[in-house]
């Protein structure tokens, strides 16, 4: 979740000094593209020679310790502006993105943006500058919508799809023409087991930008979960060939080879978790069924990759009846890339599921790394 950089601008300067200081940010940041650190290094000390503590600088820095690969001291620095700036919504949504982008730390990031969403919500006008009326309102509008789109994706990765549904609905408010809160509001659909209605959406962000991979990948997971698989991995290799680093094939993977991987895994578990599985009965399918999925509050995504049933036991009940746990060999598929890939996952859905079993709820999970 990398959304476009936006600074905030000093309205009120005018004078040479500064001029020369937006020069600075400009050159700074054309050198961070094409990756001349030393360079960029250089204007910003410049930059900070003539001011310091301008809100363009501080993020500058910010930017220049990211691209130094100096994540600690990027969000330190991040920090440090906030504390110069505490209202913000520029600086606070950019410490937000650094501890998602840097560090896939939810917990820390969630209540930043949704402080920001929260202020854009009441109408709060965000400090993304711009010279003149027009252009301070699409820098707002922008500035919105990456905070809403940013905020559907970490609502939907914290396990609040009818969040991630309204935070998508309010960027395709501001940019109903904009493919990516299309597949946002999409994405959320899906997740929610709406696959007509998502199926709808992906196919008019397409329409808008067919060089959209998150488009197409979520194109491909709509053919899966109707269980057509050539039409999947047609829409998978689009996404691919647009965008190779972030999507790579499916691991297709034929069932006895899967038993096979799946005792591999079995074969890594802990002793603790080994035993606690003694009365469980791990079974494989290719899929979940939509149906199943909306039986629970809210409904379970279709791309699961693993289900627990029944719900968790009570403390000391049922002590002996067997229990289940769902492997979903087509979803595992599309997830991982090697054999490799495929072992750790079977792993880690054996012991989220079995993490059910003992009791323990997705925050636990979350804790223990098995979410």
């Amino acid at each position: 979740m990398a959304p476009t950089h936006l600074r905030a601008r000093d309205q009120a300067a005018t004078s040479s000094p500064m001029s020369r200081l937006a020069d600075l940010i400009d050159e700074a940041h054309e050198a961070l593209f094409d990756d001349r650190l030393q360079d960029a290094r250089r204007l910003l000390d410049e930059a900070r020679r003539l001011d310091g503590r301008d809100p363009e600088v501080r993020l500058l820095e910010v930017d220049v310790l990211v691209s130094e690969e100096l994540l600690d001291e990027a969000v330190s620095a991040c920090e440090e502006a906030l504390e110069d700036n505490p209202r913000s919504m520029v600086v606070k949504f950019r410490l937000a993105t650094l501890l998602l982008d840097g560090f896939d730390d939810i917990a820390e990031a969630r209540p930043k943006l949704e402080d920001v969403a929260r202020r854009l919500h009441k109408g709060e006008k965000p400090d993304t500058g711009g010279d003149g009326q027009e252009e301070q309102k699409q820098a707002a509008d922008d500035f919105a919508v990456e905070v809403w789109l940013t905020l559907s994706d970490v609502r939907a990765a914290d396990h609040d799809p009818h969040g991630a549904l309204a935070a998508a609905d309010a960027a395709c408010k501001l940019a109903p023409d904009d493919a990516m809160a299309r597949v946002a509001r999409a994405a959320a659909l899906f997740d929610l087991c709406r696959v007509d209605e998502a199926e709808k959406i992906v196919a008019q962000a397409i329409d808008r930008d067919p060089r959209s991979a998150d488009a197409w990948w979520l194109r491909g997971r709509i053919h899966t979960t109707r269980g057509d698989h050539d039409k999947a991995d047609k829409a998978f290799e689009r996404a691919v060939s647009v965008d190779g680093e972030r999507f790579q094939p499916p691991f297709r993977i034929a069932e006895d080879q899967f038993a096979r991987l799946i005792e591999e895994a079995m074969a890594e578990l802990p002793e603790p978790i080994v035993k606690a599985m003694k009365n469980v009965d791990v079974i494989v399918e290719d899929l979940p069924e939509v149906e199943a999925l909306k039986k629970s509050d809210p409904p379970l995504s279709p791309s699961a990759v693993g289900l627990f049933d029944p719900e968790p036991l009570a403390p000391g009940a049922g002590k002996g009846q067997p229990v289940r746990i769902f492997l979903y060999r087509k979803n595992l598929e599309i997830t991982c890339g090697t054999e490799e890939e495929m072992v750790d996952e079977i792993g880690v859905t054996l012991l989220h599921e079995i993490g059910h079993h003992l009791g323990l709820d997705e925050d636990d999970l979350d804790q223990r790394g098995l979410s």
